[in-house]
């Protein structure tokens, strides 16, 4: 009787031993299955910030372009040169920003004389009040730039063919005609740690 007893309680003991190490074994997969989530929720997190700043970015560069595009269709309606006043020494410089003023609904442009790492006019403050984006530092600071470069696009008659020209370069100085421009519309910005850089290429004519 007396050995049923111990060979009962000896029973008793591995299985609440054999409980005891499950809920170790169960609260293990508990924390590793928490810290993963956590994980992937972090992750998804940043991917989702990444991508909010790459739309804007996109947004701030495209917005750029149309800009310039609709300065030379308004040239053209006035009856002026297409790239009348859009930069305002065209000879000597070939960077702009393009800024926006909500009181009388109007853009401008400024000429720039930095690349877009080292300009300070080119970056972009947000204004709470009426929730635009420009270059005016009235607003609450962005971690966003923006800067457009233009090249030059010749007209051989020799060859008929187009070339784009480097940015300080001038188709008068070849000879040859000019018939557009080049655009390039660059942002940069930072965020989770990292800088990025997005740049949008378009082209405008003379006559398109």
């Amino acid at each position: 009787m007396i050995f049923k007893k111990l060979l009962s309680s000896k029973n008793l003991l591995a299985q609440e031993g054999m409980t005891f190490m499950e809920v170790i074994v169960a609260l293990g997969i508990l924390v590793t299955g928490i810290i993963s989530g956590l994980t992937l929720t972090t992750f998804n997190l940043n991917v989702s910030v990444a991508g909010e700043g790459r739309l804007m970015a996109a947004n701030f560069a495209r917005e750029g372009l149309e800009v310039i595009r609709q300065m030379r269709d308004s040239n053209w309606l006035a009856g002026e040169d297409w790239d009348a006043g859009i930069l305002e020494d065209p000879q000597y410089n070939y960077r702009l920003t393009v800024n926006f003023n909500p009181t009388d609904n109007s853009w401008s442009t400024a000429d720039q004389t930095d690349d877009i790492a080292d300009c300070s006019e080119c970056q972009l403050y947000y204004n709470a009040d009426n929730g635009v984006f420009s270059h005016d530092d009235g607003g609450e600071l962005t971690s966003f730039k923006r800067l457009i470069t233009i090249q030059e696009i010749c007209w051989s008659e020799l060859s008929e063919e187009e070339a784009v020209l480097d940015n300080s370069e001038h188709c008068q100085s070849f000879g040859l005609g000019l018939i557009g421009w080049q655009l390039t519309s660059q942002v940069t910005w930072h965020d989770n740690n990292q800088d990025h850089d997005l740049k949008v290429i378009d082209r405008i004519y003379d006559w398109k």
